[in-house]
């Protein structure tokens, strides 16, 4: 950081913006800083005459929870830490402008690098807080002292508290900037082009040509389950589509096109079930209208059912309204068994979540008295009607 904004001092690499590149750096080498100057401090005044230091006494002044200096710390580990990923695709950026890449060869030359490159230097803090449970372990594991073991202990639960805080940070911020990303290139077609042949007065065509459910989709509370591609067989004629379940609703669309190739901020920490970077800039046409998910059943196609009716690794969605009137059907179609039992197996755990949320939330305490008895949500086996026949 110090070479590149000594550069800029002299009007060179303008183009770059140093608090994305490395993020919090000051404020880590001033609370690092901060740690050095306490830890000396505490080290002259606990070491003993004959040279003896007790070093607990030092761990829990330095590392307990007695005041905020562990907390100051993690947070700013923390906040690096949540910057870089986005620190890294900007580096990428930065690297097709060939001033920078000299700039890069240049600074490696540095024998304070070690032989490093950014990359490795970007990723040593991350490292850092990673690895300072595993210290503490080392520690404990060569302690005998049983009460020395308790102080040591929770010191550690301490720091493994604050690692899986951190990846609660980020497993959000990664879903959080999936939502954005879908809510950027969701369509969402007008009442108008869904329904050609309606007929519907001149003075309202303008008011109905958008959807006032365009920013339906972010939402700091809502997570996205799984996304990917399933065969829609509606029409009899097999149609792709890109399925997004969250935990509240599923949104049914179909591609577009495909638009010139643009990463995600997050998307390297995003887990197995959800898109792969290929399709994080496809457009999405929503396809009729999302699906509450305590508004439909699942019907797993069997063996013998999609032998009769040629439906191989098959699963129908049928869809009801608050009045438990069937509105419409969806069959799909899975690329492989183990994808149908997957989907499946993710739209029922979503489903029996929302309907304990639901009945946590909306329906307790007032299903008594203002709920009518016939609005139960078609979840509830025990009062649906279609589960024998399905």
């Amino acid at each position: 950081m110090e070479p590149l904004k000594k550069a800029q001092v002299e009007g060179s690499l303008m183009f770059a913006e140093p608090e994305i590149l490395f993020g919090n750096l000051d404020e880590l080498t001033c609370v690092n800083y901060s740690f050095c100057k306490d830890f000396l401090g505490l080290f002259l005044k606990l070491v003993q005459e004959d040279g003896s230091l007790p070093v607990i006494d030092l761990m829990v002044d330095l590392f307990g929870q007695k005041g905020q200096r562990a907390r100051t710390i993690s947070q700013a580990y923390h906040r690096y830490a949540l910057n870089y990923i986005n620190a890294l695709n900007y580096l990428e950026s930065l690297r097709r402008n060939t001033e920078f890449l000299e700039f890069e060869k240049w600074c490696n030359r540095d024998i304070r690098c070690k032989k490093l490159q950014l990359t490795d230097l970007l990723i040593a803090p991350v490292h850092h807080i990673m690895r300072t449970p595993l210290v503490f372990r080392s520690i404990l594991s060569k302690t005998s002292d049983l009460e020395e073991k308790k102080v040591i202990s929770k010191i550690l639960e301490v720091k493994d508290g604050s690692l899986r805080e951190l990846d609660d940070k980020m497993r959000w911020l990664t879903n959080f900037d999936r939502l954005l990303e879908i809510q950027r290139n969701i369509v969402w077609p007008s009442f108008v082009e869904m329904e050609s042949k309606q007929y519907i007065p001149e003075f309202l065509k303008s008011a109905l040509s958008r959807q006032p459910c365009e920013r339906l989709i972010v939402s700091p509370r809502r997570q996205i389950i799984m996304e990917g591609s399933l065969i829609l067989l509606d029409s009899g004629k097999p149609t792709e589509m890109f399925v997004i379940l969250f935990d509240d609703l599923l949104v049914i669309t179909r591609k577009k096109k495909s638009l010139a190739k643009k990463k995600s901020t997050l998307t390297e920490n995003w887990g197995s079930s959800s898109a792969k970077n290929s399709d994080a800039s496809m457009k999405y046409i929503v396809h009729k209208q999302p699906l509450s998910l305590d508004r439909f059943f699942i019907h797993e196609v069997s063996e013998t059912e999609g032998a009769s009716a040629k439906l191989e690794n098959a699963f129908i969605l049928i869809c009801l309204n608050r009045f438990q009137q069937i509105t419409v059907v969806h069959t799909f179609q899975a690329e492989s068994f183990d994808l149908k039992k997957t989907w499946i197996e993710k739209l029922k755990k979503a489903q029996d979540t929302w309907k304990k949320t639901l009945d946590s939330t909306l329906f307790k305490g007032t299903s008594s008295s203002t709920a009518p008895q016939n609005n139960h949500s078609p979840t509830d086996d025990d009062e649906n009607p279609y589960t024998n026949s399905l």
